[in-house]
């Protein structure tokens, strides 16, 4: 939790008032706290559980969190890692009694911090202990939905690891705490404040949040917006290394070098010798919001500084007011010389690479990997063999490998030679080691049928059978199918639902139905639904539209009591309008998400006119749903200008929807430099990366390929713009049109 607000009359007076406010504030119920202790109530009850409060900083999460865990579980232990190597530890004890695992700012333990990370694995594996654990965690929504974010390049190893992460989320209980107070928790928080003067200060801020104020964000705010221009640089510069994603400790060495890059030409001739240490001395004041925007960290002695962490809430707000701001050129050499952890400096690398400013990222990444940090390699090869380094990306993989990354192995299979990745492969088994994602084994196989060495690889595939390997029955009974062996197919298929192997009662289904035995496949479904497969409706009522028994597959929809269920059904059997006019009787309901169903549908019909209303219509469904399309829409018809309006507007409110269908038409209109601009500026913000990749999938797919291959290679400046001269018309002679 964060520390409350004292209020100067109270340390003025020196009272028993004063007293009172160092204890926390009295606690105002949310609307939260129902749903909170309702789930963690049922989750003591089975003896394990994963609730995920969800909400920006400052907000109230980690008190409600607090409250619910003293109320419900007065007598267990609670286990506070700092790292998932914590948790990874803990995996390995003898739980003596039931325990609650706080993960405060979960992103900390997710994949991607220089270790494996905590995954799915690691929850199982404790709620398979002998005692009850219960997971309780908390993360800022922009994080939250950057792991959410579908991942538009399948084909690459980046994209699974991302789906381990998204595996681990799925599995908990979410809960969005809000920033705002509803309406209940005003009236709560009213009539506390008749007890409690920092509640009743709290109310009466317009700016802000009832919890924002009495977590000091006013007070930290003013502090930077109001302080002095040296101040001001000292806490700008961490506002960015916090921005970049790096978590480790803002040493003096590092603040002060970062600061001046902040500084303009006079403030650094006018500055006194000691301008650093006067501005870290206001930084680190305490004032009537409790803390400080720098809060000392202890050195050896008493009395030292070893480093400095910058307030929650600043952090937070920073990363919003500053997410259209480049990160100023001089601060990735400042900081890839001032930081020396590996962890770090992968994640410094990452934050580059994310921009796609490869100038930057790839001398970080192979520091980093110099100093031992063998994920910094894995993410060097997968950035060259995103520029068509193929050569050197494998090289670099191999590297990695050999230093112990499994991620690293699992991209060697995909890119590396098939018979060296193998024996890699291989001496793993022999080691009774396995991987991060793939089965050693089933891969092994995979890599000989790719390389068509059959008979050894149908070795493999039956020895993981043997070994009971998950899904091992159901993809070698993919593989029969995929070789036209479609009756040996069903045969395994059958036996891979004996195995307990879930994706295959699909597959097996449509096999069936196919062979005319549909009470047998009907059964395989029936047993699906019972071990709760949540897909097993969807893709029966395809299978039965497919099988020419739409009415049962109607009946099956309407029992379900959605709407959308029938209208996919009618849909898929070629009977669109009546979808539609399923969707319309919602519509006249008032049922929003029935005009984004319409609008989805007509629009894979290309009946784009009919389909533009329903988009508008679904407008307040959000940018990433009906935003996104309705910019594609405009852009698709010609009405650019209309496109790139919306665009706009929604990339201010740090929403990005550009899409191919935008950068198509601006292609088309001969205004690549303002696609290259536009492009530049999202790859700035470093939310989502592969802001390149997409560009030039377009590029190329309108004849532009040197070009892209230019823009693969070179990437973009931390400003924003392409790093070296494109070869495109009216670039003053820099190279020709490639479709010239």
């Amino acid at each position: 939790m964060h520390p409350t607000i004292r209020l100067q009359s109270a340390q003025r007076s020196g009272s028993k008032d004063e007293d009172a406010q160092e204890a926390a504030p009295a606690y105002i119920k949310r609307v939260i706290d129902q749903e909170l202790n309702d789930r963690l109530t049922k989750a003591r009850e089975r003896g394990q559980g994963f609730v995920l409060l969800i909400g920006n900083s400052s907000v109230g999460k980690t008190r409600s969190a607090y409250e619910a865990v003293v109320s419900i579980f007065p007598d267990w232990n609670i286990f506070l890692p700092s790292s998932a190597e914590d948790l990874h530890w803990l995996t390995a004890q003898q739980l003596k009694r039931p325990t609650i695992v706080w993960l405060d700012e979960l992103q900390r333990f997710l994949p991607g911090g220089g270790s494996s990370g905590m995954g799915k694995e690691t929850l199982l594996a404790l709620w398979s202990k002998r005692k009850p654990v219960i997971f309780i965690a908390t993360i800022w929504p922009n994080r939250y939905q950057r792991y959410l974010s579908p991942h538009e390049r399948p084909e690459s190893y980046a994209a699974k690891r991302e789906d381990r992460i998204v595996g681990t989320l799925r599995l908990a209980e979410r809960i969005y705490v809000e920033d705002a107070f509803t309406a209940s928790e005003l009236a709560a928080a009213r009539a506390l404040a008749e007890s409690d003067s920092r509640i009743k200060v709290a109310l009466q801020d317009s700016h802000y949040g009832v919890t924002q104020v009495l977590a000091g964000a006013p007070e930290l705010v003013a502090s930077w917006q109001h302080s002095d221009s040296y101040s001001k640089a000292v806490i700008t510069a961490a506002m960015d290394v916090r921005r970049l994603r790096i978590e480790g400790s803002l040493t003096p060495a590092l603040l002060k070098r970062a600061s001046g890059v902040y500084l303009n030409d006079e403030e650094i001739a006018r500055a006194s010798t000691d301008w650093f240490e006067g501005a870290v001395s206001y930084c680190i004041k305490r004032n009537p919001g409790a803390t400080s925007v720098l809060i000392p960290q202890p050195g050896d002695k008493y009395g030292s500084i070893a480093s400095y962490e910058l307030a929650d809430y600043i952090t937070s707000y920073g990363a919003r007011v500053r997410e259209n701001e480049p990160v100023p050129p001089e601060l990735w050499g400042i900081l890839a010389e001032q930081i020396h952890d590996p962890i770090d400096l992968q994640r410094l690398a990452s934050a580059a690479h994310m921009r796609d400013v490869q100038r930057y990222a790839e001398p970080i990444y192979r520091r980093s990997m110099a100093l031992g940090n063998a994920e910094s390699g894995l993410w060097l090869g997968l950035m060259l063999h995103d520029q068509a380094r193929e050569k050197e990306a494998v090289d670099v993989l191999r590297q990695a490998t050999n230093m112990g990354s499994k991620d690293a192995v699992e991209a060697f299979t995909d890119y590396g030679p098939a018979d060296e990745a193998i024996e890699v492969l291989r001496r793993l088994l022999a080691a009774g080691e396995g991987l991060p994602h793939y089965d050693v084994r089933q891969t092994i196989a995979r890599l000989l049928d790719e390389e068509g060495r059959r008979d050894e690889a149908e070795q493999e595939h039956l020895q993981a059978i043997a070994e009971k390997r998950q899904y091992a029955v159901y993809y070698y009974a993919l593989r029969l199918e995929g070789n036209g062996k479609v009756s040996e197919a069903l045969d395994w298929h059958l036996r891979a639902i004996d195995a307990d192997d879930s994706p295959t009662s699909e597959h097996a289904c449509r096999l069936l139905v196919k062979d005319g035995r549909l009470a047998e496949a009907k059964a395989i479904y029936e047993a699906a639904m019972s071990r709760g497969d949540e897909r097993a409706p969807d893709w029966w009522m395809e299978i039965l539209v497919k099988a020419d028994r739409l009415d049962e597959a109607l009946r099956l929809a309407k029992s379900s009591g959605s709407y959308h269920q029938i209208g996919k059904v009618l849909a898929l059997a070629g009977r669109p309008d009546e979808a539609l006019a399923v969707y319309k009787e919602q519509i006249d309901r008032g049922n929003i998400w029935a005009h984004y169903y319409s609008a989805e549908l007509l629009e894979s019909l290309n009946r784009y006119e009919e389909a533009f209303p329903h988009w508008i219509e679904s407008l307040p469904l959000g940018p990433y749903l009906s935003g996104h399309s309705v910019v594609k829409h405009f852009a698709r018809i010609g009405e650019l200008e209309v496109a790139l309006t919306m665009y706009r507007h929604y990339f201010a409110k740090g929403v990005d929807v550009i899409s191919d269908e935008l950068s198509a038409a601006l292609i088309e209109a001969d205004r690549l430099p303002e696609l290259l601009e536009m492009v530049g500026k999202s790859a700035m913000r470093g939310n989502g990366g592969g802001s390149v990749h997409f560009l030039c999938r377009v590029l190329e797919a309108h004849g532009y390929e040197e070009i892209a291959r230019v823009l693969r290679k070179h990437g973009f400046t931390a400003e924003g713009t392409p790093a070296v001269p494109l070869p495109y018309p009216g670039n003053r002679g820099n190279g020709v049109n490639s479709r010239a």
